[in-house]
């Protein structure tokens, strides 16, 4: 019962750190929509696709192979320095490969919004070093999940995100607000967080005397072997709608589409409560697994759900925070509300089974992903908000049937198992 009312306790304080985090992340993101002119708004929103791109391809098959590593071997603070080594070096060779076309193509995507070559540089920099930040404070500060030092994680976002508003109002104030302005803003902060927790994971898993171990290396290579296919799609749904606004819209619409999809931030904290909570909780879980699953993706699905209610009901409160480039786009608010809250609960319940290691039906969303993309090529207005917000969110089907695949597949392996030594005994 002590250790119940415990866990609840870090859930509440590490919910109220992440909310107020993620609430100041939103109205920042909200006010640079609201404070930048369209042209660099459209360049900020291929700045963010792309960044949110790097991350995800250069650490989601790391980081399903780190955390299963983490769930076995956890409290062994010998072994954890040891993944976080082995983590490491794989990351950085994928990123070795992976990193250079991908800012190649963030290039051209900013030439084409604006043929600016100092701008161009700025932004593939910011993404430099954004890459920089992912790599030395991300994935490692999962170590300091399992060890419920949650609370300290969140009140050091908490204090990065006051501080980057603060900056982005104080040189709105001072007119010195641009786009140039807001990549320095976002760079800045994401390298403060890497001194702080690196500290932190030393202090409780010591990497100095650690070496990588073979085994643990080639286990997070073949998570990742297995993830990059995927991931390089995941990279390619993102390019894929920013392309066809580009083809068949304009920097109006890129820049639409960007500032209604910043309402994602509102549901940041469900997704970091599951990293946080849920993802060691059902990868340690041996029994009732589906059940397990089931009773978090339906607590997970209430915010994404909510969100979707009070955008349909208000429209005008969050139009009128955007400001009035974007006022008039209630349709368009719906459409990113809906596509944001399945996003959200489709992303959630596939990290629930990809961090148990769970990850051989992953491939199924690049079938259904490519199906999407001709249904939505032949059905979809392309070149339009609405258009590009329902692309978007069609591809999380493929997410849900990779997720509904690996766990009655996994889970139906273990009941044959639990059958066979039954009879055997």
């Amino acid at each position: 019962m002590k250790a119940h009312v415990q866990l609840l306790r870090r859930a509440g304080v590490f919910l109220s750190g992440n909310v107020a985090a993620q609430a100041m992340s939103a109205v920042t993101g909200l006010l640079l929509a609201r404070w930048l002119s369209v042209p660099d708004y459209a360049v900020y929103t291929v700045f963010i696709t792309v960044m949110g791109a790097i991350a995800v391809v250069t650490k989601g098959g790391v980081h399903l192979g780190f955390t299963g590593i983490l769930g076995r071997h956890w409290p062994n603070a010998h072994r954890a320095a040891q993944a976080v080594v082995a983590m490491t070096r794989v990351r950085r060779r994928i990123s070795f490969w992976l990193l250079p076309p991908i800012l190649l193509l963030s290039a051209l995507l900013v030439y084409r919004a604006q043929p600016v070559w100092s701008l161009v540089l700025g932004v593939v920099g910011a993404l430099l070093l954004f890459w920089l930040a992912d790599m030395r404070s991300r994935i490692v500060d999962q170590v300091l999940f399992f060890a419920q030092q949650t609370g300290r994680v969140q009140w050091l976002d908490t204090g990065l995100a006051a501080l980057r508003l603060l900056l982005i109002g104080g040189l709105f104030l001072l007119g010195g607000l641009n786009i140039h302005a807001a990549l320095a803003v976002g760079a800045l902060i994401a390298l403060l967080r890497i001194r702080p927790i690196l500290r932190w994971v030393q202090r409780i898993a010591p990497a100095g005397p650690a070496t990588a171990l073979d085994e643990d290396v080639r286990e997070i290579t073949s998570n990742a072997r297995r993830q990059i296919p995927v991931e390089l799609f995941y990279i390619m749904q993102g390019q894929a709608v920013l392309l066809t606004l580009a083809l068949w819209g304009s920097a109006q619409e890129t820049a639409g589409y960007g500032a209604l999809t910043r309402i994602a931030q509102l549901l940041l904290p469900v997704q970091a409560f599951t990293y946080a909570f849920c993802v060691p909780y059902f990868a340690k879980a041996q029994d009732r697994i589906v059940k397990r699953f089931f009773q978090l993706v339906f607590m997970l699905s209430l915010p994404g759900i909510t969100l979707a209610t009070l955008v349909a009901l208000f429209p005008q409160w969050v139009l009128m925070i955007i400001g009035p480039n974007y006022a008039g786009l209630e349709k368009e608010l719906l459409w990113a509300a809906l596509a944001t809250g399945f996003t959200s609960i489709a992303g959630n319940a596939w990290s629930l089974v990809a961090h148990r290691g769970w990850v051989r039906w992953s491939w199924i969303q690049i079938p259904i992903g490519a199906l999407w993309c001709l249904v939505a090529i032949l059905n979809l207005p392309l070149g339009s908000i609405a258009g590009a917000l329902i692309f978007q969110g069609g591809f999380a089907i493929g997410l849900v049937a990779a997720t509904a695949l690996e766990l009655f597949s996994q889970t139906g392996a273990t009941h044959e198992r639990h059958n066979a030594q039954h009879t055997l005994g």
